[in-house]
């Protein structure tokens, strides 16, 4: 690792699966960045496609290719995590695209901030068509009560100091997929300050393919179960967020009564919905609360 910060070297991690159709832009995209001083490693985390010939067939000596079994994003970016020499390391989905301006406002913000040990910087969600459906560029203040709330940040966006990533891995059980960046976010802000740029850089796809398209509600609430379990198990996180648990709790509670009354399963619903309330009773004026009911009678 690099001890100044004049010359700071990044290791972009690219996890992929079956992307062979959508990681060439990805990494064509990182190749075009104006601050030239990175590395990329791209884990292939089992593809059954011919994303190791697409990969293989970008010329750059800058890209290390490495093919794994199939273990979930969270697997996939540790595997990467180990494998880089970078002072900072950044998480690039495969269907994802960072901006050209994405490392120079990194090493900028690096250097203004005394090489900080997290930091996240703007991005933008648009469709397949182009159209921005959102902009992550209003951050304020200390965003971590925010964060408990709800997941605004990105792999894409984060920017993690090599020895941290090391010691601080995304979790690995299948069940937390999709969620498991949350996971580490929450656990990380409870022990680090997350600072912040709202300079967009890069942007996601929402594309019909996105794994976090994924509906399947026993699926959702077995992940979100877990979610909490891992989380009030982390004495940091414990100690943080101890006033808002109860909240945090009653809002997963009332986000799997909302799909469930759409889904019409009563019971279910009623079950969580009385679950939320003995974890928050204010959850009753809350949007979801509320809006579980009405599906619920319709």
């Amino acid at each position: 690792m690099n001890n100044g910060i004049d010359n700071v070297y990044f290791s972009m991690v690219i996890p992929t699966y079956n992307r062979a159709g959508l990681i060439k832009n990805t990494i064509g995209a990182v190749l075009a960045q104006e601050y030239k001083n990175f590395e990329v490693i791209v884990v292939d985390d089992g593809s059954t496609d011919n994303t190791e010939e697409v990969v293989n067939s970008i010329q750059d000596s800058r890209i290390r290719y490495y093919k794994k079994e199939n273990q979930e994003r969270g697997a996939a970016r540790n595997y990467g995590a180990k494998l880089a020499k970078g002072d900072y390391i950044n998480f690039v989905d495969s269907d994802d695209i960072t901006y050209p301006n994405h490392l120079r406002e990194a090493y900028n913000f690096i250097l203004n901030n005394n090489k900080p040990v997290m930091f996240h910087l703007g991005y933008e969600i648009i469709t397949s068509a182009n159209k921005v459906i959102k902009r992550m560029d209003n951050l304020k203040g200390d965003i971590t009560a925010k964060l408990i709330k709800e997941n605004f940040l990105s792999p894409i966006g984060m920017f993690l100091r090599r020895d941290i990533a090391i010691q601080f891995p995304f979790e690995i059980d299948r069940r937390l997929a999709i969620t498991e960046d949350w996971e580490l976010w929450l656990r990380l802000a409870s022990r680090f300050p997350i600072l912040y740029s709202n300079t967009i850089t890069s942007k996601i796809i929402d594309h019909e393919e996105r794994s976090i398209k994924d509906y399947n509600v026993d699926k959702i609430i077995a992940r979100d179960m877990l979610l909490i379990k891992k989380l009030t198990h982390d004495e940091a996180f414990l100690k943080k967020y101890k006033r808002d648990i109860p909240t945090f709790i009653a809002d997963r509670y009332t986000f799997f009564t909302l799909l469930l009354a759409l889904k019409k399963e009563r019971v279910k619903t009623i079950k969580f919905l009385i679950k939320a309330f003995l974890k928050d009773p204010s959850v009753v004026i809350r949007r979801r609360f509320l809006a579980s009911i009405k599906h619920l009678v319709l």
